[in-house]
């Protein structure tokens, strides 16, 4: 078992974020069409280091086999089927489970709005396959690309000058 994963973010407005966790929607955040955009595996990769990643899918693209098989290269990326139904509770369950205090969240539906919602930070991304409205509403920030996004929480400068007050 590896170490305690923890990324502390100490913002000048006297907001502190203590992260844990990552969990991140699959299709239109991380890929379009069933494929990993471009650069989102070294990325990943290096979150894996920093934070529990947690990927987590409908699999409405069929592509949930092809996905994990692409994520071997880190066995700390862990990808998550969901049952058919309501994806958007079942996200925010996972959320509250792992600890929504400690986890910062990524997506871009109306499936993704909860946990955005409740996710101690939960971010937009407006992608190549758009964003809801309620997904945009209920996040603390928002991306036009999910890289930029991503690299928010490696470079811990950016999201101080994007989140604070």
């Amino acid at each position: 078992m590896s170490g305690i994963k923890n990324l502390e973010v100490d913002l000048p407005c006297g907001v502190f974020y203590n992260l844990s966790n990552l969990v991140l929607d699959l299709e239109g955040t991380l890929t379009v069409d069933g494929d990993f955009i471009d650069g989102i595996l070294p990325r990943l990769q290096q979150l894996s280091n920093l934070l529990n990643v947690h990927i987590l899918t409908s699999d409405t693209n069929q592509t949930a086999d092809h996905i994990a098989d692409a994520l071997t290269v880190s066995s700390a990326i862990k990808l998550h089927k969901l049952e058919s139904g309501r994806g958007d509770i079942q996200k925010l369950r996972f959320v509250e489970e792992i600890g929504r205090e400690t986890t910062a969240a990524i997506g871009n539906g109306c499936n993704d709005a909860l946990m955005l919602r409740e996710a101690a930070l939960g971010i937009c991304v407006i992608g190549p396959e758009g964003a809801s409205v309620e997904a945009m509403m209920s996040s603390k920030a928002l991306f036009l690309d999910i890289r930029d996004a991503l690299d928010i929480f490696l470079k811990k400068n950016r999201m101080i000058a994007t989140l604070r007050k």
